[in-house]
């Protein structure tokens, strides 16, 4: 997954690399780690929960 992010405050998600050459990116968009793109879309990422053990 690539990450992409605004000045605007604008975010954008991409799977795999062929798909910028069919959709390019909008202008003023730049790549960014997944870290900055959660905090600049303000997205809470919580811990899956423990499985309970198998009996």
């Amino acid at each position: 997954m690539r990450y992409y992010v605004s000045d605007g405050g604008g975010t954008l998600t991409r799977s795999g690399d062929a798909i910028t050459d069919v959709f390019p990116l909008p202008p003023g968009y730049r790549e960014v780690t997944a870290e900055e793109y959660h905090q600049a879309a303000g997205t809470v990422l919580l811990p899956s929960p423990e499985q309970p053990p198998a009996t």
